[in-house]
């Protein structure tokens, strides 16, 4: 019998108890909450209880403006953008509070690359807020159920975690809506989008996504599909696609935060 490599124990092990650490940060995290205010994850001041931002770095996050009805591309008034309307994406739509710039950059890197799930918690909190305010003003109704974007295993075995599970889950807890994240499956390791350029991230290809163990949820189902962030829209497209080919009623995306043009 061929034992495995000392280097693979190692990396399993680190792996292990990574997750393990990012498990009980998370849950002494809302203990904390439960207790005393936490510090503001911006400047440092006392932060609110229901969020670790302090009421002035809250108001000063970068919101999104007047963007498209599709898309959520920003435009100086609220319209269809050019691209959606010479060719309408697979989703009906895109939400998104914020844009992609300073601090929110700061928080998602944060969250995305050294695993500081608060910095997560506190943005998919703020995109709890926006779609609850959409729903009060009778602007909006919320899916059936939330699918987060999919990583490979091999990306989530070496970051411990998937960023997009954890936005579904806060999601989940904090509008009462299921999510499942075995609906659907990334079957080829693309490279990371973050080293792509605007041309390279539109290639996705046509075999990247595939059915999981419960694509049967999606029959009949209207989906909203939870990530990070939207640059060009391909995976969302793709993603959009094979959801429906599974039987979707319909697919919208919701986002953390949205690109600024031209980025």
């Amino acid at each position: 019998m061929t034992l495995p490599k000392p280097s693979f124990l190692k990396r399993l092990t680190k792996n292990i108890n990574t997750s393990k650490s990012l498990r009980w940060q998370y849950t002494l995290k809302a203990v904390g909450d439960r207790l005393l205010p936490g510090a503001c994850l911006l400047c440092g001041l006392c932060a609110a209880h229901d969020i670790d931002l302090c009421a002035a770095c809250e108001q000063s996050l970068p919101r999104l403006g007047p963007h498209c009805d599709i898309c959520a591309q920003p435009l100086t008034r609220s319209a269809t953008c050019g691209r959606c309307l010479s060719k309408k994406p697979s989703f009906n739509t895109v939400k998104a509070p914020l844009l992609y710039q300073y601090p929110v950059d700061l928080l998602l890197q944060r969250f995305k690359f050294k695993g500081q799930l608060a910095a997560g918690k506190v943005l998919s909190q703020l995109l709890a807020k926006y779609l609850k305010t959409q729903i009060v003003n009778g602007h909006y109704t919320l899916p059936d159920l939330l699918i987060p974007v999919p990583l490979h295993w091999k990306k989530r075995f070496a970051r411990g975690f998937n960023q997009s599970e954890e936005i579904a889950r806060e999601l989940s807890q904090q509008l009462n809506i299921k999510y499942c994240r075995h609906t659907i499956k990334r079957t080829l390791n693309t490279p990371a989008q973050h080293h792509l350029s605007r041309a390279e991230r539109q290639h996705i290809p046509h075999q990247t996504f595939a059915p999981g163990p419960a694509s049967k949820l999606l029959a009949g189902a209207n989906i909203a599909l939870v990530d990070d962030v939207l640059t060009t829209g391909s995976t969302a497209q793709a993603l959009s696609q094979r959801l429906l080919k599974e039987g979707a009623i319909s697919v919208e995306i919701w986002l953390l935060a949205r690109t600024p043009l031209d980025n």
